[in-house]
């Protein structure tokens, strides 16, 4: 093909350079048009989910680097919701700092308070256990609970 002269765009091919492909050639080339657009389609359908997931996880490092609480997340993409798609980050309230009061969203009577006491004979497997109830003097309608439980649903300690 020594000096082939290539078409300016909107200049027809030489018949010259349309007779040195085959039909068998051609045709080939164009049953492999499908393949080449499923392949294409299924990368595509793919690609939004891709990028879903990598800015959910985007979000969920900036969002634990800024708030260091944050123990567990609930991403949902259901169609049922009204807003399409909803992601929550629950997050710890409070954390041990001894035996004594702390502030419960639970109401025992007229009082807000909870007195938390370290139960070290239950701990199990490295997992400190409190118990947790209405008196500091008595086991009476207390209840055992996991430090990991214990700070997810109390308030922080109560200075008395």
């Amino acid at each position: 093909m020594p000096n082939t002269r290539v078409p300016a765009a909107g200049e027809a091919m030489p018949a010259a350079f349309l007779g040195r492909f085959s039909r068998r050639a051609a045709l080939g080339a164009i049953a492999s048009l499908p393949a080449v657009g499923s392949a294409a389609a299924a990368n595509s359908a793919t690609a939004p989910v891709d990028r879903f997931q990598a800015a959910v996880a985007e979000l969920k490092a900036a969002a634990e680097a800024l708030d260091p609480n944050i123990y567990n997340w609930t991403v949902s993409t259901n169609g049922d919701k009204y807003c399409g798609i909803m992601i929550a980050a629950f997050r710890t309230t409070t954390k041990y700092e001894g035996d004594g009061w702390y502030a419960s969203p639970y109401e025992w009577g007229e009082v807000k308070q909870i007195f938390v006491r370290r139960a070290p004979e239950h701990d199990r497997n490295g997992e400190r256990w409190f118990r947790i109830g209405p008196s500091a003097t008595s086991n009476h309608k207390s209840v055992l609970m996991t430090e990991e439980r214990f700070r997810v649903n109390y308030g922080p300690k109560v200075q008395a």
